[in-house]
């Protein structure tokens, strides 16, 4: 197929896929997609799903690629959209592709069941029972019902604040009879199983799946759940706010028929203290959920109206940074619009009030309970148990962290969730930069050269480890499709730089950002976009090569054949069914540059990656390393071997001291040198006065055997110094990179002797 032909194609994505709302998690936009078939789920950045919602079968590739540079700069070549094409193929999403096997379970794995927290199945099949109740609530859903309904629920909430003093008192009066609470308690845990089948139901009306209902437990209280699939896809905001509310709407219409009998009651009925207690506590309990605290429904759905997902972790984050930044430490709130910067903050803020009203509320109302004598206690107890509530959920964080690292150590750092298909990120991340690489393509990409688009920026970033410092004020850029090189002695700064930049430690000053957002704290999202090669890579030794790079693709969700697309592209394929631990060190370094391909990123970390190579084997990963440039990636590289970055880079960073000495291409780099060109000839066929005594010839000095000639007029030289000696015994010796960096580090040169 001809360029034009193909581009002049009309693809098309599959018409049941189901595509869901614009979102914002962190500083980042992002759009969810669902292919009904597998159930997987899938999050687009605003470039990919400006692409994917265009593969409609009306546009030609061409026509899309015209409007996605109008939108974003950046044209699409036959090499991008055949990538972007064969991975969608691969997925089962264009019109035509196979079904691919149906995605695992999403989520992480259970932790399992414990004395103090856990949950149990209580329905075997909950999609039956929920289209059931589907089925026999269908004429309560009609227009009119509801809105009988939701009059009795309004007249209940309004009844029970306009007789607020009464009820209050009749609860204190119960107080006083223990059993007569726990038995309230009871009729009050019925209402909450309620509350949880109503956020079932109302999201079953719209279309939604109900996948679990049980019963959970933490410390001596249980309660009922009930599961929903994929709230997002349920259309509107409305529908999503109101399946949040659902909860509070049941419990005030099943304090109706209570309020019922309350009223009819006379006033000296010795039933009627025992139902103002459960009206009160069964109002407060409801009402209480409307309140925009995690995990309660007032949480959520302030979450579906302001269209924010993880709007408490995108509030803690900020928070943390505004902290840091008012110590000028951290990246700061550069990468946060006002937007989300009132948003969060707000969001915080409205946290911390809400958190001091509840514990001064929860005092008050057990010092009107408790005796005289207990007000320390009354007021003490709140703060106390939200204390030991904080310490068990760090303690718990760290029991999870600690057995994460027993059962996952050997994982590499950078993978990215482990829920399969969560992220797209793996298949098409590229196009985040406008940029897609194109490796099986059977039309070679041209060269692709650095554009003026930053992919990494450091500004000022300082690192310190007590009285060490690591880096001093470092500020670069990286630039979209540059190989750039970083170099220095040992204990420059060099390891502490880049894994600033990777996220796996965080600068003391300065700013960091990587596709423009902050590394750290470290981002799933932000890591699916990146790959790492490291020189103590971490692998499951006890595997082979093939099932080591299978596993890693799994966790990255990408079909297991990614795994021999890797094998090839490093040139182990022969070595595919070797176990790790059998492996050479050079082998093992392929196979950690392999790992850090695997998931197709967009900006590769290489750490010393031809250390312990042969020279053949170092030769070929250098030409694996230009065609990966060539295909607009952008890669960061550690190297000891000058040669070698002199031979690959674009531009390198000499670092010496925590700072940036130099930084430039090698080329400018040596020539800013300005060092001489020296002819090396056999000392005992020319003296240094004859050598002297030819024009251009600015120095020459006996070093063992030969005699080194220095001038900045070679081939004028040249020619003369064959009179003398057999030109053939002349070596050539040019300036290189190697002595840019040794004067540059101080180390000195042979042309600075």
């Amino acid at each position: 197929m001809t360029t034009g032909t193909f581009l002049a194609s009309r693809p098309r994505m599959r018409p049941d896929l189901v595509e869901g709302p614009r979102l914002v998690r962190g500083t980042a936009r992002i759009h969810l997609l669902k292919d009904p078939r597998t159930g997987r789920r899938l999050e687009l950045g605003p470039k990919e799903h400006f692409l994917i919602t265009r593969l409609d079968g009306s546009r030609t590739l061409e026509e899309i690629g015209g409007e996605y540079a109008g939108a974003f700069g950046a044209r699409l070549g036959e090499a991008q959209w055949g990538q972007l094409l064969r991975l969608l193929h691969g997925r089962g999403l264009l019109e035509g592709s196979p079904a691919p096997a149906a995605a695992p379970p999403a989520g992480p794995e259970r932790p399992p069941n414990g004395i103090l927290a856990g949950r149990t199945r209580m329905v075997a099949d909950a999609p039956a029972l929920m289209d059931r109740l589907h089925r026999l609530t269908a004429p309560a859903r009609r227009p009119a019902v509801l809105a009988v309904l939701t009059a009795l629920a309004t007249g209940v909430l309004v009844a029970v604040v306009v007789r607020a003093g009464t009820l209050w008192r009749q609860t204190e009066e119960t107080a006083r009879q223990p059993v007569l609470l726990f038995a309230i308690g009871c009729v009050l845990w019925c209402g909450l199983a309620l509350h949880e089948l109503a956020h079932g139901l109302f999201a079953r009306a719209w279309g939604g799946r109900v996948t679990e209902i049980g019963l959970r437990w933490i410390c001596f209280a249980s309660y009922l759940y009930c599961e929903v699939e994929d709230v997002q896809f349920l259309g509107g905001r409305r529908r999503k706010v109101a399946t949040a509310c659902a909860g509070v709407f049941a419990n005030l219409l099943f304090l109706v028929p209570f309020y019922a009998v309350w009223a009819l009651l006379p006033a000296g009925a010795e039933a009627r203290p025992a139902l103002g207690a459960l009206l009160l506590l069964g109002t407060v309990l409801g009402v209480a959920n409307l309140l925009p605290l995690p995990p309660l429904d007032g949480y959520k759905a302030l979450g579906h109206a302001l269209g924010v997902t993880g709007l408490s972790e995108g509030a803690r984050t900020f928070t943390g940074l505004a902290v840091r930044a008012l110590f000028r430490r951290g990246p700061g709130l550069a990468a946060y619009p006002a937007r989300l910067r009132l948003l969060y903050g707000g969001f915080a803020l409205l946290t911390a009030v809400q958190s001091a009203a509840l514990l001064v509320l929860c005092g008050a109302a057990l010092r009107a309970m408790l005796p005289d004598g207990a007000a320390v206690l009354a007021w003490s107890l709140p703060p106390a148990l939200l204390a030991a509530v904080l310490l068990l959920w760090v303690l718990g964080g760290l029991g999870r962290r600690l057995r994460d690292r027993r059962t996952t150590g050997a994982v590499p750092a950078a993978s990215p969730t482990s829920e399969p298909g969560r992220h797209v990120a793996s298949a098409v991340a590229q196009l985040r930069k406008g940029e897609m690489s194109a490796p099986e393509s059977r039309t070679e990409a041209a060269p692709r050269g650095t554009t003026t688009e930053t992919v990494v920026a450091l500004d000022g970033v300082s690192k310190r480890y007590g009285e060490v410092t690591a880096l001093d004020g470092v500020s670069l850029e990286v630039r979209h499709g540059e190989f750039f090189g970083i170099l220095g002695p040992n204990g420059a700064g060099k390891t502490t730089l880049v894994e600033i930049v990777e996220g796996m430690r965080e600068a003391d000053s300065g700013t960091v950002t990587v596709f423009g957002q902050s590394p750290w704290p470290r981002d799933i999202a932000l890591l699916a976009r990146i790959g790492v090669q490291t020189q103590a890579s971490a692998f499951f030794a006890r595997l082979t090569a093939a099932e080591h790079l299978r596993t890693v693709a799994a966790l990255y969700g990408m079909a297991p054949e990614a795994a021999r697309t890797a094998l090839e592209r490093v040139g182990l394929t022969e070595k595919a069914d070797a176990r790790i631990d059998h492996l050479s060190g050079g082998q093992r370094q392929r196979l950690a540059v392999a790992t850090a391909l695997l998931n197709e990123p967009e900006l590769i970390f290489l750490d010393e990656p031809t250390a312990a190579l042969d020279p053949e084997a170092r030769r070929e990963l250098w030409e694996l390393l230009r065609s990966l440039r060539s295909e607009g990636r952008t890669i960061i590289c550690t190297t000891h071997y000058l040669d070698e970055a002199e031979a690959l880079c674009d531009r390198v960073a000499i670092i010496a001291g925590g700072r940036v000495v130099a930084l430039d291409s090698p080329r400018s780099l040596i020539r800013a040198l300005a060092a001489p060109t020296r002819l090396l000839v056999p000392a005992d066929k020319v003296s240094p006065k004859a050598a002297l005594a030819l024009a251009g010839v600015d120095r020459a000095t006996v070093r063992g055997a030969d005699l080194v000639i220095e001038t900045a007029v070679p081939n004028r030289v040249l020619p003369a110094l064959g009179d003398l000696v057999d030109i053939d015994a002349v070596s050539v010796r040019t300036p290189t990179l190697e002595d840019a960096y040794l004067s540059l580090t101080g180390t000195g040169s042979e042309h600075h002797r």
